[in-house]
C-alpha cells in the first residue's frame, strides 16, 4: 500500500503539499490544502476522463479549504499522475475504484479520520458513486456534481439539443456541421467517438450546454499556465493525458448504465446539478436520484449553472457543501 510522507498530524494545523504516492502499484499525486487539519478530509474526484480540476477550483473554491482537508487526486493516467510507461499502466475503471479505496485508506490513516468524505464532479461521479457502492464503509457521504447516470442516453438527448439550438439561433453554419453527426454506437472505435466528442462539444460550450454563464477560456488557460503546483512537463502532458484516458475510459463512460447498476447506497447522497446541463443531463441525473435508495439524500439544484456548478456559482456551492458537512 502505498502512503504519504510523514507520520500522522501531531501539532499541526495548515496543511498544504504536493503529494508522491503509490497506488495500485504505479506513482501518483494529489493536491492537499487545509487550513486546519482537525477538519474532516474531503477526496475530491475530477472529471474528463482524464482532466484534472484543482487549477480551476483553486481560487473559486478556496473557502472549502476552511472547513476541510481537500484532496485533489490527479487520478492514474491523468495530470500529475500521466503514465510514463503505457505497457504498465492499467488504466481500467475497475483498477480507479481500486484506486481510489486505497487512497481513501491512506487519507483515513494520515489524518487520523474514522472515514473521509468523497467528491466527484462529471466523471469522477461516476467513479465516485462505483467506489461508495463497493466500499461505503470508508465515507460519511458523497456528493456528486454534474452526475453521470445513463451517458449514452445524455449523449442521445444532447445532440438533439444542439440540433434544436443551432435552428433556434440561425447558425447555419453550425447547424450543418452538426448535421454531419451521428452518435456512434457505445463501443464504436474509439476514432468515431473522438470525431463526434470533438464537434459535439465545441457547439455544446457555445450553445450553453457546458457552461450557462459566459465563462473566459483565457482565465483558465492563464489558471493552468500559472499553477505553481505543475512542473512544465506536468502542463505539457496535460492534454495528451486526458486523450489517452479519454481512449481507455470512454467505452465504460457510455456503456456503464448507474440507473440500472446502482439503486442503493448505503451513505448519505447529495447531488449538485446545474439546470442547463446538457453534458450529463439534469433530467437524467434527477431520475437516477428520484430511484435511490440511500439513508439520507438531497437533490441540490442550480438554476444559473450548466454542467459545473462547482465554478459557475461557487459561492452557493461552497455555502451548500459547508452546510452539509456541519449538519451531517
Amino acid at each position: 500500500m502505498g502512503r504519504i510522507r510523514g507520520n500522522k498530524m501531531k501539532n499541526i494545523q495548515k496543511f498544504n503539499s504536493v503529494e508522491k504516492l503509490e497506488l495500485g502499484g504505479i506513482e501518483q499525486y494529489c493536491i492537499i490544502r487545509a487550513e486546519d487539519v482537525s477538519k474532516p478530509v474531503m477526496l475530491f474526484l475530477h472529471g474528463g476522463p482524464g482532466v484534472p480540476e484543482y487549477f480551476i477550483m483553486k481560487e473559486e473554491n478556496k473557502q472549502l479549504q476552511k472547513y476541510f482537508i481537500m484532496v485533489y487526486w490527479e487520478q492514474r493516467g491523468a495530470g500529475k499522475s500521466y503514465c510514463r510507461d503505457k505497457r504498465n499502466c492499467n488504466l481500467t475503471t475497475k483498477q480507479l475504484i481500486e484506486d481510489t479505496k486505497e487512497l481513501s485508506e491512506i487519507l483515513i490513516n494520515r489524518f487520523n479520520k474514522e472515514k473521509i468524505y468523497i467528491m466527484g464532479h462529471s466523471w469522477g461521479s461516476m467513479l465516485g458513486l462505483l467506489t461508495v457502492q463497493k466500499y461505503p464503509e470508508l465515507f460519511y457521504a458523497y456528493l456528486g456534481i454534474g452526475q453521470v447516470s445513463n451517458q449514452y442516453e445524455a449523449e442521445k438527448e444532447s445532440l438533439q439539443w444542439i440540433k434544436h439550438r443551432a435552428d433556434e439561433l440561425n447558425d447555419k453554419k453550425g447547424l450543418k456541421k452538426i448535421q454531419t453527426l451521428t452518435l456512434p454506437e457505445p463501443l464504436a472505435d474509439v476514432k468515431e467517438w473522438d470525431y463526434y466528442l470533438r464537434v459535439h462539444r465545441k457547439y455544446l460550450l457555445k450553445y450553453g450546454g457546458t457552461y450557462h454563464q459566459k465563462v473566459s477560456m483565457l482565465k483558465f488557460l492563464k489558471d493552468f499556465l500559472f499553477v505553481s503546483e505543475y512542473t512544465l512537463k506536468d502542463k505539457i502532458m496535460l492534454i495528451p493525458s486526458a486523450f489517452y484516458s479519454l481512449k481507455c475510459l470512454w467505452h465504460d463512460v457510455v456503456s456503464i448504465n448507474l440507473y440500472q447498476e446502482i439503486s442503493s447506497i448505503d451513505v448519505p447522497v447529495y447531488i449538485f446539478q446545474g439546470v442547463h446541463d446538457y453534458q450529463v443531463s439534469y433530467a437524467l441525473a434527477k431520475k437516477f436520484f428520484d430511484n435511490l435508495k440511500a439513508p439520507k439524500k438531497q437533490f441540490l439544484t442550480f438554476e444559473n449553472s450548466a454542467h459545473s456548478p462547482i465554478t459557475e456559482e461557487y459561492h452557493s456551492f461552497n455555502e451548500k457543501v459547508i452546510f452539509i458537512s456541519e449538519n451531517a
